[in-house]
């Protein structure tokens, strides 16, 4: 009974983790800050908990576009977003496998200082992130070939740590390329799932996952997007409440990420 106790424990706290990553991951981003701070917990290695934490990703990502697709966000039409996505994520992927356990420092600071620059670009022009369209975007021009540009980097950085690809990807989509917040996100969720398809596998062929850990984060993550779906949905002011929910998640994520909290306590 002693040596099943910290197991429970383990496993309930993977359980939680996953359940809260699925439905922020959903409908905001950032979701995999609770997942790798609970594989940390279990004392699981850095390089272990980045691959650890693909499986859950991949099958969250699939179940939560499967049920926000629409016409307009197939793979057919999205093709011009998909391939440097992919590109970057199999650079970033190779270059997170070969440094095992990167610089969490110099991470961190670059994760914190992206943050703020999506803050910034979430907090203009607050009726964007409202606005609802059935209809659908066609993206031509200079503000195609950026897009193409920006999202081989997402795609690096996705493929790097999992960690806020979510939250970049939307505030571009909505912010610069003009996508209401449910296309967005149907469009983060099928770019997500595909730019951890080429890392998934590379991780696994580095024997980097930890499989028992993989499984009960990724059955509690796919729960948890099932509630952001019926949520998204159904739920009349959602764009609403994503854009609060995304603005609180960026200002924690600055503060940790930046090492805001930490310089505080000990000021005080």
């Amino acid at each position: 009974m002693e040596n099943l106790l910290p197991l429970l424990i383990e496993n309930l706290v993977l359980i939680v983790a996953g359940f809260v990553a699925g439905i922020i991951n959903t409908v905001a981003g950032s979701g995999s800050v609770l997942t790798l701070s609970a594989l940390s917990f279990q004392s699981v290695p850095t390089g272990l908990a980045n691959g650890t934490n693909r499986v859950g990703v991949l099958l969250q990502t699939l179940a939560g576009y499967r049920s926000l697709r629409s016409s307009s966000v197939g793979v057919r039409s999205l093709w011009w977003l998909i391939l440097p996505t992919t590109l970057g994520a199999i650079l970033g992927a190779e270059l997170a496998i070969y440094l095992g356990k990167v610089n969490e420092i110099w991470l961190n600071r670059s994760i914190g200082f992206t943050m703020l620059l999506m803050l910034f670009l979430v907090l203009q022009n607050p009726q964007r992130w409202l606005k609802e369209s059935d209809k659908p975007l066609e993206i031509r021009g200079i503000k195609k070939i950026m897009l193409v540009l920006l999202f081989v980097l997402v795609g690096a950085y996705g493929g790097f740590v999992q960690a806020g690809v979510g939250v970049i990807m939307l505030v571009l989509l909505v912010a610069f390329g003009g996508y209401d917040m449910k296309t967005a996100n149907a469009i983060k969720l099928l770019l997500t799932f595909i730019l951890n398809i080429p890392a998934f596998i590379l991780f696994v062929y580095e024997k980097q996952i930890v499989w028992q850990a993989a499984f009960v984060l990724a059955i509690s993550q796919v729960v948890g997007t099932w509630v952001a779906v019926r949520f998204v949905t159904t739920h009349p002011k959602a764009n609403y409440w994503v854009r609060l929910l995304l603005i609180f998640i960026l200002l924690v994520a600055i503060v940790h990420f930046l090492g805001i909290g930490t310089w505080l306590v000990q000021q005080f």
